[in-house]
C-alpha cells in the first residue's frame, strides 16, 4: 500500500484502521487514529486493502470467509469505512 494512502482516505473522509472479525455478528474497526475500536453499522461502505488493491465484499462475505487454514480471511487488513451516500470528498 502507498504510503500516503492513510492520509488520502482520511481526507476523503473515512474512518480509517484494521478490520477486526472477532466472531460475533458484527464486524469492528480499529482506528489508526486513537486505537479505539469500534462497531461497523451495517448501512456503511467497507473497503479492505487485500493483495495490493482495495475490495468490497459484502458485510456477511467479511464476517464468514475463512482462509485456507480457517481463520477470518479480512482480519486485520487496512480498512476504510464511511456511511453509505456520504458524498463528502467531492
Amino acid at each position: 500500500m502507498n504510503r500516503y494512502q492513510d492520509l488520502i482516505d482520511r481526507a476523503d473522509h473515512y474512518e480509517v484502521g484494521h478490520l477486526i472479525i472477532d466472531g460475533s455478528s458484527t464486524l469492528k474497526l480499529q482506528r489508526k487514529t486513537d486505537n479505539v475500536i469500534v462497531d461497523i453499522p451495517r448501512d456503511y461502505t467497507i473497503e479492505v486493502f487485500n493483495c495490493n488493491k482495495f475490495e468490497k465484499p459484502s458485510y456477511e462475505t467479511l464476517l464468514t470467509e475463512k482462509d485456507d487454514i480457517g481463520w477470518p480471511a479480512y482480519a486485520g487488513l487496512y480498512t476504510k469505512i464511511k456511511r453509505k451516500g456520504s458524498n463528502e470528498h467531492a
